[in-house]
């Protein structure tokens, strides 16, 4: 009896973690559903999933385009970063990333004014970078005012 009861629990258990990866499985088909329905939301968050729990950053820099260019700005920002992050300076990887970066930061994404100003800093344009990280202060970014005040010196 006691071999009976310790092999349905082990059952029971394998039961319910099996239908557990199947349901994660679900939702994930279901997002990236949504983010070929041009979901941007959606796609942000299937972006997020690459990067951080299956470390892809190539298959995140794709949803993280889309989702960028279906309006959601902090896909910019991301996508952005992981362009700078493997991109040098006058790059194509930095002109793409100086371009997701210009249109979060113009719809108000004060961390890729700041990214800009980065951008423009390894570039060598020291006063375009100051005015993007005075952008960024200006927006509320504490880093942004840090480096702003430390480039006017």
């Amino acid at each position: 009896m006691k071999y009976i009861t310790r092999a349905l629990l082990v059952l029971l258990s394998i039961a319910v973690f099996v239908s557990g990866a199947l349901a994660q499985q679900t939702r994930e088909e279901k997002m990236e559903a949504l983010c070929q329905e041009g979901n941007s939301t959606a796609c942000f968050k299937v972006g997020e999933r690459f990067r951080t729990v299956e470390r892809d950053n190539k298959k995140a820099l794709t949803y993280y385009i889309k989702a960028c260019d279906d309006g959601y700005m902090t896909g910019c920002t991301n996508g952005g970063i992981l362009l700078a992050m493997k991109g040098t300076p006058y790059s194509k990887d930095f002109k793409q990333a100086r371009k997701m970066f210009d249109k979060a930061c113009e719809a108000g994404e004060d961390q890729s004014c700041f990214n800009l100003g980065t951008l423009n800093y390894k570039e060598g344009r020291q006063s375009k970078a100051i005015k993007y990280y005075k952008r960024a202060c200006e927006m509320g970014n504490q880093a942004g005012c840090a480096k702003e005040k430390r480039l006017k010196r």
